[in-house]
């Protein structure tokens, strides 16, 4: 029997958790927050990283640097557009 392909909502909430133990691996202190809400019509999700202040600079970019990629190749696997970024 065919694998059952997971719609739309389950695809981004599996992707949205991909993303977030993604950052917890890099930065296990870093704050995680999901927004929903729309800014652009395109987009899927947005989700905002707050790394702890005593994180480096060079730690903060290869964060910022690896969520960058993974949304990238999130959207092209998927389609999903969800804008990933890292606060100060």
């Amino acid at each position: 029997m065919p694998r059952k392909r997971p719609n739309r909502p389950e695809l981004l909430e599996a992707k949205l958790s991909e993303l977030t133990d993604l950052i917890k691996e890099l930065s296990p202190e870093a704050r995680v927050e999901i927004v929903f809400a729309h800014y652009e019509e395109d987009e899927d999700a947005a989700i905002d990283v707050y790394p702890p202040a005593s994180l480096q600079t060079e730690e903060v970019r290869r964060l910022e640097q690896a969520l960058g990629e993974r949304c990238n190749d999130i959207l092209v696997e998927t389609g999903l557009f969800i804008i990933g970024a890292v606060q100060d």
